[in-house]
C-alpha cells in the first residue's frame, strides 16, 4: 500500500478548512491501494478512516512553530517536512500552503514528488522586481523538487500563463476557492444586535482585520464620507485584529471616532463561528473586500455569493477578475477617494448583483468539487 502525506501542520484558519474538507471526501472513497496521512498540529480533528490516517506534530514543535519569525518558520517547517517523509517514506505529499515551503524546497530539493497549493498567484502581479523574483523562485522549485502539480485557487489565468512558461516541468491546475456549507444562526438579528436602524445601509467588514486586507485605507475612507451618506449608514468591523496590526488599527478607530462622532461605528475584535459569519453576511447590504493584494484568491468573494450580498472589492488582479466575472458587486481602485465614492453609491441607491451568475459560482466552489479535483490529480500522479 503506498502512502500519500497530507502537509499543513499550521492547522489554523483555512488550512482547518481545506484539511476537514480534503478529510471527509476521502473518508467516503474506497481506495485499498492508498492510505492519506494528515500532518496537522496537535489541535486538529481530522476524522480518520480506512484511507485517512493522522500524524499529529507535537505541542512544543507546534508552539515553536508558531513562534517563528518571517526568516526561520521556513525552515522549522522544511525539518518537520524531511523528518515525517523520512518516517512514512510516501510515494507523494500534498502540501496545502506552500507560501512558507517555497524557498527552502527551491534551494534545497524534496525527498519525495509533490503537489502543493500555491496562494500566491503572481502572474497576476505588475512586471517590476517583486513578480521576477516570483518567477525566479518558481522556475528554482521546479528545477530542484519534484514537483508534479502546482494548484491555483480560481487561477486559470494564472495557469495558462505557467503552463507557458513552464509547462513541461509541471501541471498547473486551477482548483475552486470553497465556499463553506454552513446555515446562518437562526436566531440572530445584526440590526438588533449594533442597534442599527432599519432604513440604515449596512457596511460590513468581515475576517481577519489587517493591512492585507485594506483596514488602514478603509479607515482613512471613512473620514472622507459625507455626512448626508453617514446618517443613512452603518459600519461594522468583525474579526480578530492582527497582531502586529492592532496597535495601529486601534489608535487609527479612535481617531476616527473622534474626528468623525457622526459614524455609526461597531468593532468586534474576535473569532466569529461559522454559523455566526454566515448571518452576518447575509444581513448586511454590502461587503467591504477593499484588500490590497489581489493576487491571491479570498473564499470570502464565494461566501458574499452565497450570501447573495454585493461587495466592494479591488479592481484590479485575480480579485477584480472574479468580481467581474461573476457579478459580485463593484470593483474600485483601493484608495480612500475610490473607496468613499463607492460607499456614497451603494448608501444612496443599491447596485444589483446577476442571481445567476452567482449561484453558478457558489456550486463551481462547493467543497467536495474542490476535494476531488484535488485528490484525482494527486492520485494520477502517485
Amino acid at each position: 500500500m503506498e502512502t500519500i502525506l497530507i502537509f499543513e501542520p499550521l492547522s489554523g484558519g483555512h488550512r482547518a478548512q481545506f484539511i476537514r474538507w480534503l478529510a471527509e471526501y476521502l473518508s467516503g472513497q474506497s481506495r485499498q491501494d492508498v492510505l492519506f496521512v494528515f500532518v496537522v498540529g496537535p489541535g486538529m480533528d481530522v476524522p480518520v478512516s480506512d484511507t485517512v490516517s493522522v500524524h499529529r506534530i507535537s505541542a512544543e514543535t507546534a508552539r515553536l512553530l508558531e513562534n517563528a519569525g518571517r526568516w526561520t518558520k521556513p525552515w522549522r517547517l522544511n525539518r518537520i517536512f524531511r523528518k515525517v517523509c523520512a518516517e512514512y517514506r510516501p510515494a507523494h505529499t500534498v502540501i496545502l500552503e506552500m507560501t512558507h515551503l517555497e524557498l527552502p524546497l527551491a534551494l534545497t530539493g524534496a525527498p519525495c514528488p509533490i503537489s502543493a497549493i500555491l496562494f500566491v498567484q503572481y502572474p497576476e502581479l505588475k512586471r517590476g522586481l517583486k513578480f521576477y523574483l516570483k518567477e525566479w523562485k518558481t522556475d528554482l522549485l521546479l528545477r530542484r523538487a519534484p514537483v508534479k502539480n502546482l494548484f491555483l485557487l480560481n487561477g486559470e489565468e494564472a495557469c495558462r500563463y505557467l503552463t507557458t512558461r513552464f509547462g513541461t516541468r509541471a501541471r498547473f491546475i486551477p482548483l475552486p476557492d470553497p465556499v463553506p456549507e454552513i446555515a446562518a444562526e437562526a436566531s440572530f438579528s445584526l440590526r438588533d444586535e449594533y442597534g442599527i436602524a432599519a432604513e440604515r445601509t449596512v457596511f460590513l467588514f468581515f475576517g481577519a482585520v489587517s493591512r492585507r486586507k485594506g483596514a488602514p485605507v478603509l479607515v482613512e475612507a471613512l473620514q472622507q464620507i459625507d455626512p448626508s451618506v453617514v446618517e443613512k449608514s452603518a459600519f461594522i468591523f468583525c474579526g480578530q485584529v492582527e497582531p502586529p496590526y492592532r496597535e495601529a488599527f486601534q489608535k487609527a478607530c479612535k481617531k476616527l471616532v473622534e474626528a468623525r462622532p457622526d459614524i455609526q461605528l461597531s468593532m468586534e475584535d474576535r473569532f466569529v463561528p461559522d454559523e455566526r459569519m454566515m448571518a452576518l453576511c447575509e444581513q448586511s447590504d454590502v461587503l467591504l473586500m477593499p484588500y490590497t493584494r489581489p493576487e491571491y484568491s479570498s473564499g470570502m468573494f464565494a461566501l458574499a455569493a452565497k450570501a447573495r450580498t454585493p461587495v466592494i472589492g479591488p479592481d484590479a488582479g485575480l480579485l477584480g477578475r472574479l468580481i467581474r466575472r461573476h457579478d459580485l458587486g463593484l470593483p474600485v481602485e483601493i484608495n480612500s477617494a475610490a473607496l468613499t465614492v463607492a460607499i456614497t453609491l451603494f448608501a444612496e441607491k443599491p447596485i444589483p448583483v446577476n442571481a445567476e451568475k452567482q449561484r453558478a459560482f457558489v456550486e463551481k466552489s462547493r467543497p467536495d468539487v474542490f476535494a476531488s479535483q484535488l485528490i484525482e490529480a494527486v492520485c494520477n500522479e502517485a
